[in-house]
This record gives structure tokens, sequence and C-alpha cells, in this order.
């Protein structure tokens, strides 16, 4: 492999890494994910897809108390339980679905997926 090739699957991989401190921004990461993980996503109140447009997207989260909270854009959000998708990310890392004009409300996320526990 040259080092071209190793330097941009390195960055590759840090930008879509829980680790690199993602915040979530709406549309950052989408374009990586979607066709083989954000595409079969389905929120689990509603059963409909998560992810239409660049609604997906890495980012951190952390548990807080009895619940999970996790950045969408920037700012931590709780996790409400009935917007888990219990399908780990193939990083093992958070993930949010929320839309462009998130209103900052738990009830407005489409899904939000965890890491895989234990």
């Amino acid at each position: 492999m040259t080092a071209i090739k190793i330097v941009v699957l390195a960055l590759l991989l840090a930008a879509s890494s829980p680790a690199s401190g993602q915040d979530g921004h709406f549309g950052r990461g989408h374009d990586y994910w979607h066709q083989n993980y954000y595409s079969q996503l389905v929120t689990p109140d509603t059963k409909v897809s998560c992810c239409s447009d660049a609604d997906c997207r890495p980012t951190s989260g952390r548990a807080v108390g009895d619940h999970y909270e996790v950045k969408v854009d920037g700012t931590w959000i709780k996790v409400l339980p009935n917007k888990i998708v219990r399908k780990s990310a193939p990083d093992n890392g958070f993930h949010v679905c929320a839309p462009r004009n998130f209103s900052g409300m738990p009830e407005h996320l489409y899904c939000v997926v965890l890491p895989p526990e234990g």
C-alpha cells in the first residue's frame, strides 16, 4: 500500500471514529455511512426510516445517571429510550439521526445508535 493510501485511510478512520470528538453536526459523516448502514435504520417508535437526506451522522455520547446523551449540532441532548436503535454501528460508536433544523427537544430525534454494552 502506498504512503498516500495509508494517509487517506487513516484520515477516513479518524473522521468516522467516535474518539475523534464528533459533535453530531448535520450532514457530517453521513455519506460515508449511508449506503451500508444508515439506510437500514428504522425508528423504534414509528418503524419508519430514521434517515432521509443527510439526517444521520456520527456523534459523541455519554451515560449520565440513568440515561444517555448525544451531541446534536454541538449540544448535548438527552436520549429517550424509545429513540434507541438496537443495532450497533460498524464502528461501535454513537450515531444520531435528527432533522436539519433540530429543535433541541429529545422527542424530535429520529433515532440514536449506542455502542454495544459490555
